[in-house]
C-alpha cells in the first residue's frame, strides 16, 4: 500500500476535524445548540470625530467592569456659586438616585440613556405656596453637553425603531433645556445623561442646575443636584468576553440555548435585540409581555438568583452590584447605607423581587416597613402611612409621596432621591441642602421656605434656625 505524503495526511485530518465539529459550527437555525464561537455582530458604528481622550480609550469606548476607576471626588469645577434666598426657593432632585444604561448598544438593549429631573418652586412667605405658573424652569447638565461623543446609542437608535437626532433622548430632551410644568411640580423626562464628561473623564455623578426664571428670562432662584448615570453593569463578570459586545453576544447565546430563540443570529444580521419587545418593562413604557410569561425584572432576578449565591445562604453584601451600578458607582449611598443597611434589607431577596405577582417599578419597599414611630421623642409627629411592607400603586412610592405643607411637598424635595436620602455618603448629593440651609441632611430649617418661623406641629425633627 502506497504511503500518503505528509501534505495529503494534513488535508485528510483537516476534513475529519471539520466533520466532527460541523455540528458546533452550523448556523443557529439548523442546530439544537448555539455556535461555539459567536459570529460577527452588527456593522461597526459610523466613524466619528475623535479627540485625544477618545483615542486613549477614555471616552465612549466601553470598558471591562474591572476597569472602572473611582469617581472624581468633591464638587465639580464650574459649579455656579450659591444664591441667597429671596422671593423664591427651588428644590430639585433625580427621580431614582441612579440610572443605569449600557456601554454598548450594537447587540441588545436593556435600558437607554434616560434620566428624569424633578423640581418644586416655592413662593416664600408667611404661608409659602408651591407654584407652577408665571415662571419657567431651565435645567443644564454640567460638563455633559455632547453625549453622542460618549455613547453609541444614537448610532443604533434607528435599529431599535427610534428616529432620533443625535444627542436627543427618547422624550425629545437634550442634556440642557426647559422643564415642563405639571400640577404641583416641574419635570424633565428622558434627559440623555451619560457617565463621561466632555473632557472624557468617567463620572457617574454629573451635576445639573435648575434655574427659576420670570417671563423675561430673569433668574429668580437656582439650585444644584446630581444627575446620576452609569454604565457599570458588570455583565462580563459571568458573560466573559474580550469586549462588551462579546458579553452581550454571550447573553443572547445563553438565551437562545435556554429558550430556543434565534436572537444571536438576529443581532448578527444587524437587528439588535430590544429586551422589552418581548418582556414587559414599565421603565420602558411596556406593561404587557409579548410571547413570554415573565416581565424583564422577573426574568432577570429569577434566573440569576441561583447564580450569585450558595444554596441556603443570604446574598453577599455587594451582590446587587454585580448587575446594578456598581463597586465604583455605589448606587446605594444614602444615610441608611452608612448604618449597614443593604439593598436586600429593603428590597428583599432576589426571589422576592422576581415574584410574578410583583409589578416592576411599582411594587417597591415602603418606608413604613421600618419608620413607624419615633420611640426616642414622643412629642415628634409621625406621618401615618397606609401601606405596609410593599407599595401598592405608583402614587404610594417614596418618590411620588407628599406630606408637608398640606400634602404639597414631595418627600424627595427635602429628603433626597431614593438611594441618596440625606445625609448621603457623597458630597455632591448633599450640596443642595448645604446651599439652602447651611448643612447636610433633610431640609428641615423653616426659614428655607417661611419668612417667619411658624408655630405648631412639624413633620419630623426641627433643626434650630
Amino acid at each position: 500500500m502506497k504511503r500518503l505524503s505528509q501534505p495529503v495526511l494534513l488535508v485528510v485530518a483537516a476534513v475529519v476535524v471539520m466533520i466532527l465539529f460541523s455540528r458546533d459550527l452550523a448556523p443557529i437555525g439548523n442546530s439544537s445548540e448555539p455556535p461555539a464561537v459567536a459570529p460577527a455582530l452588527a456593522p461597526p458604528a459610523p466613524a466619528r470625530k475623535t479627540t485625544p481622550e477618545m483615542a486613549a480609550g477614555t471616552a465612549w469606548a466601553p470598558r471591562h467592569s474591572y476597569d472602572y476607576p473611582a469617581p472624581p471626588p468633591g464638587l465639580p469645577a464650574g459649579l455656579p456659586p450659591p444664591q441667597p434666598l429671596d422671593q423664591y426657593a427651588v428644590l430639585a432632585w433625580n427621580d431614582l438616585g441612579m440610572h443605569c444604561y449600557q456601554a454598548d448598544f450594537s447587540t441588545l438593549q436593556i435600558l437607554p440613556p434616560y434620566n428624569v429631573f424633578w423640581a418644586q418652586v416655592i413662593r416664600r412667605g408667611q404661608k409659602p405656596a408651591v407654584i407652577t405658573q408665571d415662571v419657567k424652569l431651565r435645567y443644564e447638565t454640567l460638563h455633559v453637553t455632547d453625549p453622542v461623543r460618549h455613547s453609541n446609542f444614537w448610532d443604533y437608535a434607528a435599529a431599535y425603531g427610534w428616529k432620533l437626532e443625535p444627542g436627543v433622548g427618547l422624550k425629545g430632551k437634550r442634556t440642557s433645556g426647559t422643564m415642563e410644568a405639571a400640577a404641583d411640580h416641574f419635570v424633565a423626562d428622558g434627559v440623555p445623561v451619560v457617565d463621561f464628561s466632555d473632557d472624557g473623564t468617567w463620572d457617574p455623578f454629573p451635576m445639573f442646575t435648575v434655574s427659576v426664571q420670570d417671563p423675561a428670562g430673569q433668574t429668580l432662584a437656582q439650585t444644584v443636584n446630581v444627575a446620576p448615570a452609569s454604565t457599570e453593569m458588570s455583565c462580563d463578570l459571568c458573560h466573559v468576553a474580550d469586549t462588551p459586545q462579546g458579553s452581550m453576544a454571550d447573553i443572547l447565546k445563553a438565551h437562545d440555548k435556554n429558550e430556543r430563540t434565534d436572537l444571536l443570529r438576529q443581532a448578527q444580521a444587524g437587528k439588535p435585540v430590544l429586551c422589552c419587545s418581548c418582556h414587559a418593562d414599565p421603565a420602558m413604557g411596556v406593561t404587557e409581555c409579548k410571547d413570554c410569561e415573565l416581565t424583564l425584572s422577573s426574568a432577570m432576578h429569577g434566573f440569576h438568583a441561583s447564580k450569585v449565591k450558595e444554596p441556603g445562604r443570604r446574598l453577599p453584601k455587594n451582590v446587587c452590584h454585580s448587575c446594578h451600578p456598581g463597586p465604583q458607582t455605589k448606587c446605594l449611598r444614602d444615610v441608611m447605607s452608612q448604618s449597614g443597611i443593604t439593598c436586600t434589607d429593603c428590597h428583599g431577596a432576589m426571589e422576592i423581587v422576581a415574584a410574578r405577582t410583583r409589578t416592576p417599578w411599582t411594587t417597591m419597599p415602603s418606608c413604613a416597613t421600618c419608620h413607624t414611630e419615633d420611640l426616642q421623642d414622643p412629642e415628634e409627629v409621625t406621618i401615618e402611612s397606609p401601606n405596609e411592607h410593599l407599595t401598592k400603586d405608583s402614587a404610594s412610592l417614596y418618590r411620588h409621596s407628599k406630606a408637608h405643607g398640606g400634602g404639597g411637598i414631595y418627600c424627595c424635595a427635602c429628603h433626597g432621591s431614593p438611594h441618596t436620602i440625606t445625609p448621603a455618603a457623597m458630597v455632591r448629593d448633599n450640596e443642595q441642602a448645604v446651599r439652602l440651609q447651611g448643612e447636610e441632611g433633610p431640609i428641615s430649617k423653616c426659614m428655607v421656605c417661611h419668612l417667619e418661623k411658624p408655630d405648631g406641629e412639624f413633620w419630623h425633627f426641627r433643626k434650630p434656625e
